[in-house]
């Protein structure tokens, strides 16, 4: 690692400011600390400079100028990216002062036109952001360096010194943020830099402040997937000319209610494709799956659709994943010129291949294939073949999943039809000479040599992916003349059909499962999927979930989904089966027998995907009773099946190569601080799974990885725990020595907080181990649950007696660690527990009234004192607004007749979200708001913690409404501006105290 020499912010400012011109910038020096009006100026100058057709001699007037601003100063980053981004030329259009000139449109940004004489780059520092006079604590600002694309502010570059961190400049630029410094001009950046000597990170503008997260600040990575920490070598790859200019144009995406720059790996994997097409080259590229292969593969068709020349054809092997990419493409297409078109029949896609309104055409390998045979047989018939037209286009057909096995053939047909086409595959799975089978080919045979990889190993150490953590359990105990048999010599009929031994197995997976399902899901945060070996068993599974459900107080709601087998042994055993299972779930979700019948089984299947995704729509934010605990598949779901919130996969099945990395994958998608990791617990043939594991992630995430890639088994995990207990006990001793912490120097408190937080990250990981038994193991660990929370307690006192000092523009570097990142609920001491407790001493109290003896009253007594200790507990442990949630449900719950199915905690939360809803109907009705865009913009926070529908629920808020209930406002923009804050409020502290 090279010595840095600490030197100022300035003479490294001029140092990058000198880099950057030797790669296609120009300084200029007449713009040093620009003021608003200066930087106006230079943009009026560059609009004249290239529209003096348009202008016909009469540059542009002061009031003129005025309406451009207000144009450009009104635009959020999101819609100054659909302006630079939406057609070959971005123009403004402009009503002259003079009526005898008419209309004009001013070109300001050419797209396509890289480097070419219309664009002008250059570099500015010191631009001053002058504090506003209405606002309280709004000072003036500099902005270090600034990337001027015609005059227009696109780029924004923070430095400082190597000794400070990237996120001391993060922070300061979200600080300028919520400062409202990026207005006027600066509304239209569309990027930030956060610079040192030593790294750097970059990342999109957002319409605020709090819609910035870390996890989309990336470092960048060379074409190898190393990562690039010298300044000097990322501004000459990333910040040159013509790439920056590329980054704007053709690599952000909006996505919804935020700006999205591709990450590192997809950058090089578009300029790889777009590289082989202009050579006339095919190829494919491996992404690892979960790294947004999805968003990859449509930057790469709209981009090479854009020649209109080119007809660009995403192909797919199946329906689900048809429909999924058609709604994946149009969502990342919404709001551009982009332009797609999805095929739910061959004629569809006959009539859109013959159209000429281009664009990316979604469709399945069937229907293309179909459509080609068709246009053969016109042909044969010596008519004018149907694709007659689409043959004097440059065919390229993208392919998602491409490591099928079954899509060989048909991609035969195609290629025979087409006299000019292009292949690109994308997989995180790629078929190679030693997992092929007889009939398929290798990826590289059917499509072409690799042209980018970003594998398992990559995406594991950029944080893209979660590891796993892998369980093999061995249920079968068998032998043959008193002596133990060997796994290999065991019989498959051991595991299933209708002997004793495979109804005993099944019995005990069930059994294992229920048993630990709140260490594998986090207490039901997340779900899971049971993958099964066929159909037949598949039933018997679920036929035995549903009985032992009848059997426990904590029942898990089973989904059970698979294709039919027309032509099985079974036929009717299969339909009978998935008919029961259709009408349970019918009535779990919909109260009605009927509502999923095998007439509509496409909606079933449907349903499913979705309740166990909790993804889009309405799904995002269902209550804990119309989840999906677990589902039950056989192929279904284990290959491009994306579910976040999914989080265990248990497996009653044998897969190696890329169908178990594909199956496991479904499991390790980011998500959130309680999502540390995917759990693999595998029941059949654990030996042979194990070793069929190793291989396939040696093979796929690259030799020597695999200890990354899994958790250390338990043993190891437990020596772990244990050192990271001694280094927290080493240092405070006791709980009551953490606390004496809030009165010590801020470098002591932040080297407990950084212990107890690898203490408790450490206790995340072990809890979901089946093996883990606090409460057996304390003393062997050094530290019992109890103490652990009195810690737990210590640690958010601590933190909260850090206060920034007045004036700080950041955190300093020495805090600069997320607090947050401390999960509270591994705790077995919890609010589940606790309501437990409630519950009883709630009954206990019921049945004093009909039973008024001794023995009565005194167990009133004692289920009141443990209820009373374990709440103590739970504030002691740091949660302290659960603790108050607790009292006041049992409060309001004390005194009401309890039936004799009452279970305390669906009904906490079922009260809980009564509450939520009634606030957010109080707070529509007090603003005249459409109480729809209120819940969507809590939804939406809940799943994602991004603020978002604020304009929808400004537009149909009503200002007189909110006059009449007291609010007073200047005029309509305070009022909106007012709502924007108290909509806020209200969806992150307000509806806080309702959440579970």
């Amino acid at each position: 690692m090279p010595a840095y020499v600490v030197k100022g912010e300035l003479a490294f400012e001029n140092e990058f400011i000198e880099t950057l011109t030797q790669n296609g910038w120009t300084y200029n020096s007449e713009l040093l600390n620009a003021t608003p009006k200066m930087l106006e100026n230079h943009f009026r100058e560059i609009l004249n400079q290239n529209n003096r057709d348009s202008l016909k001699g009469t540059e542009i007037t002061d009031s003129e100028m005025a309406d451009v601003m207000r144009f450009i100063g009104g635009m959020s980053p999101l819609e100054a990216n659909e302006f630079l981004t939406n057609g070959y030329r971005s123009e403004i259009s402009l009503v002259r002062e003079n009526p005898e000139q008419g209309k004009i449109s001013l070109k300001a940004f050419w797209r396509d036109d890289v480097a070419g004489g219309q664009m002008h780059y250059e570099v500015i520092k010191q631009a001053i952001r002058p504090g506003k006079e209405d606002e309280t604590d709004s000072p003036n600002r500099r902005f270090d360096v600034t990337l001027l694309f015609n005059g227009m502010p696109l780029i924004q570059v923070e430095e400082k010194r190597v000794d400070v961190t990237l996120k001391a400049a993060t922070n300061q630029i979200a600080k300028y943020k919520s400062e409202n410094k990026y207005d006027g001009l600066y509304s239209m950046v569309q990027l930030f830099v956060a610079l040192k000597e030593d790294g750097a990170k970059y990342f999109a503008n957002q319409k605020s402040a709090d819609r910035f997260n870390d996890k989309f600040f990336f470092e960048w990575l060379d074409r190898g997937n190393k990562a690039v920490k010298n300044w000097k070598q990322f501004t000459t790859e990333f910040l040159k000319i013509p790439m920056a200019h590329n980054i704007i144009s053709n690599y952000t995406i909006v996505n919804g209610e935020s700006l999205v720059v591709l990450r590192p790996y997809q950058i090089h994997a578009v300029v790889a494709v777009r590289e082989a097409f202009a050579e006339h080259k095919d190829g494919y590229i491996w992404h690892a799956t979960g790294s947004g292969k999805t968003m990859t593969a449509f930057k790469v068709a709209t981009l090479l659709q854009r020649n209109p020349h080119n007809q660009v054809v995403f192909l797919s092997d199946r329906k689900e994943l048809d429909n999924q990419s058609g709604k994946n493409f149009t969502e990342f297409a919404a709001g551009s010129d982009d332009k797609i078109f999805e095929t739910y029949r061959t004629d569809d896609l006959v009539k859109r291949l013959k159209s000429n309104d281009t664009g990316v055409i979604i469709t399945t390998i069937n229907k293309m294939k179909i459509a080609v045979e068709r246009h053969n047989h016109e042909i044969e018939a010596g008519k004018k073949g149907l694709l007659e037209k689409v043959m004097k286009r440059r065919m390229v057909f993208i392919v998602d999943e491409a490591h099928r096995s079954q899509f060989g053939e048909m991609q035969l047909i195609i290629r025979k039809a087409f006299p000019s086409q292009s292949w690109y595959g994308f997989t995180g799975t790629p078929i190679f000479e030693f997992n092929k089978t007889a009939q398929d080919q290798t990826t590289e045979s059917q499509f072409g040599p690799e042209l980018h990889r970003y594998d398992i190993g990559n995406a594991l150490k950029d944080g893209a992916i979660l590891p796993f953590n892998t369980e093999y359990v061995q249920m079968m105990s068998a032998s043959m003349n008193g002596e133990d048999l060997e796994e290999s010599q065991v019989d498959d009929s051991m595991y299933e059909g209708d002997s004793k031994a495979a109804n005993q197995y099944r019995e005990k997976v069930v059994k294992w499962i229920n048993k630990n399902w709140r260490k594998k899901s986090v207490n039901g945060q997340f779900n899971a999927l049971l993958a099964v070996s066929n159909i037949q068993q598949a039933i018997k599974f679920y036929d035995l979930f549903m009985e032992f459900n009848k059997k426990t107080d904590k029942p898990l709601k089973i989904g059970l989904t698979y294709s039919l087998n027309e032509n099985g042994d079974d036929n009717q055993n299969q339909r009978d089966g998935l008919v029961q299972a259709m009408k349970d779930y019918s009535m779990q979700y919909m109260q009605s027998e009927s509502t999923f019948t095998l007439d509509n089984d496409a909606a079933y299947i449907d349903d499913i995907a979705k309740r166990t995704a909790r993804m889009e729509g309405p799904y995002k934010s269902l209550k804990p009773e119309e989840n999906i605990d677990l589902t039950i598949v056989v192929a279904r779901l284990l290959t491009g099946f994306d579910a976040q919130r999914l989080n265990s996969l248990y497996m009653d099945k044998m897969m190696q190569y890329q169908g178990l990395i594909q199956a496991y994958a479904r499991t390790n998608r980011v998500y959130d601080k309680n999502k540390s990791q995917g759990n693999i617990v595998v029941f059949r043939r654990p030996v042979m799974m194990e070793e069929r594991t190793k291989d396939a992630f040696e093979k796929y995430a690259g030799e020597g990885t695999f200890k990354q890639v899994f958790r250390p088994d338990f043993k190891d995990m437990q020596e772990e725990f244990k050192a990271e207990v001694a280094a927290v006990l080493s240092y405070v001793p006791t709980s009551q020595d953490a606390n004496e912490l809030t009165q010590e120097s801020t470098k002591d408190k932040i080297e407990f907080l950084d212990r107890f937080r690898s203490l408790a990250k450490k206790l995340q990981y072990i809890s979901s181990y089946s093996e883990f038994d606090w409460s057996e193991q304390a003393k062997e660990y050094g530290i019992s649950e109890e103490e652990f929370g009195f810690y737990q307690g210590a640690f958010q006192n601590v933190k909260d007696s850090i206060v920034a000092e007045p004036g700080d523009e950041f955190v300093p570097a020495e805090i600069d660690f997320d607090f947050d990142d401390v999960v509270i609920n591994a705790l077995l001491i919890d609010r589940e527990y606790v309501l437990t407790l409630a519950a009883k001493y709630l009954r206990a109290k019921q049945d004093v009234e009909s039973d008024a003896s001794s023995k009565a009253r005194e167990r009133v007594v004692i289920a009141n004192n443990e209820y009373n200790e374990a709440l103590e507990k739970l504030r002691k442990s740091g949660a302290e607004d659960k603790a108050v949630q607790v009292e006041e449900y049992v409060r309001e719950t004390d005194g009401k007749i309890l039936p004799d199915d009452f279970d305390a905690n669906q009904d906490f939360l079922s009260v809980q979200y009564g509450k939520k809803i009634g606030a957010m109907q109080s707070y529509a009705n007090e603003y005249g708001a459409d109480y729809k865009y209120v819940n969507r913009m809590n939804t939406e926070y809940e799943a994602t913690g991004d603020i978002s529908h604020e304009s929808e629920l400004r537009n149909s808020a009503n200002m007189d409404v909110a006059l009449k209930n007291g609010h007073k406002y200047h005029n309509v923009l305070s009022f909106k501006s007012a709502l924007s804050r108290s909509a806020k409020d209200l969806v992150v502290n307000q509806l806080k105290k309702y959440r579970p």
